[in-house]
């Protein structure tokens, strides 16, 4: 029997698609590592609750699936922003990176996605929940050799591409975004310029977690929507963001997208119940590879 050149194509567009939503989620981790050298690990709890409040939009208050994904990642960039302001000013503002600070903002973010999953658990239960979006006004993509992607997953594609775009723009073309870029890149001398660099960082923090937000909405069609389902987008999305070279944005983009494919690709050709280890063989190929990523900078630390 000959190989199916047909089925490659179809696993490798449904990688693509699951894969730039992993994108989505590492953007967000990229971009408060760029601008506050800090990891945040609470990262997949606020891809759940934006899963939870599209949810909530869509179906108990009634709002169409893309208003429900709006209002989703207004209400957890809200959240984000609080959580930011309360629980993590006093340690960012000391430094991130090698410092006790930093070190103090991973024991808290480890800590605030515990208490995030317990908040879960007391507000939707364990049980999961059915995301019933009517996507009927979403035309199917078909390909040659009679491979068509479902509603869901056009969606997810177009509006993935919309927030890369819009997300490149902000930081691009518009002032605001030039000052959170100057707060990213040093934030002594964004202070000397007269950026508000707390406001900036809460920004940052709030962009991060809308971004988690829509992937969470985005999936939730496709899935189930569960308390725990954060967990496993959160490392899927940090090898996607240390596979593209953590900090840069691009790169969390082609990281997304190469674990998705490598990851469909595994399932397909060698054993679909290891799905979910792939993600990890290819970063430690990348590594052994190249140690920044793929767009990473290599970085020289002194003792």
């Amino acid at each position: 029997m000959g190989f199916d050149f047909n089925s490659l194509l179809a696993f490798i567009i449904f990688g693509v698609t699951i894969g730039v939503v992993y994108g989505i989620v590492a953007l967000g981790i990229s971009l408060i590592y760029s601008g506050l050298d800090i990891v945040h690990f609470a990262h997949g709890e606020m891809y759940m609750f934006g899963a939870f409040f599209g949810l909530v939009l869509a179906e108990n208050v009634g709002l169409p699936y893309p208003v429900a994904l709006v209002g989703a990642m207004i209400i957890t960039a809200i959240v984000g922003m609080s959580v930011e302001r309360v629980f993590y000013r006093r340690l960012t503002r000391a430094g991130g990176g090698y410092t006790v600070a930093g070190m103090g903002m991973i024991i808290c973010g480890f800590g605030m996605s515990v208490a995030m999953v317990n908040v879960a658990y007391f507000i939707w239960g364990a049980e999961a929940e059915p995301f019933r979006a009517n996507l009927d006004y979403i035309p199917r993509l078909q390909f040659p050799g009679d491979i068509e992607v479902p509603e869901s997953y056009v969606l997810t594609a177009m509006i993935s591409v919309i927030l890369m775009i819009a997300l490149h723009y902000f930081l691009r073309h518009t002032k605001t975004g030039l000052a959170v870029r100057a707060v990213a890149h040093n934030k002594d001398i964004a202070y000397l310029m007269g950026i508000n660099v707390p406001l900036m960082i809460s920004l940052i923090f709030g962009v991060a977690c809308a971004l988690a937000a829509a992937a969470g909405v985005l999936i939730g069609p496709m899935q189930s929507v569960q308390v725990e389902m954060g967990y496993l987008m959160l490392m899927k999305a940090f090898a996607a963001a240390v596979v593209g070279g953590f900090g840069s944005l691009p790169g969390a983009i082609v990281g997304g997208i190469m674990v998705g494919v490598f990851e469909n690709l595994g399932a397909a050709y060698i054993s679909a119940s290891h799905k979910d280890i792939y993600a990890f063989l290819l970063l430690i190929l990348v590594l052994m590879i190249k140690p920044s990523g793929l767009f990473g900078v290599e970085a020289k630390v002194k003792a």
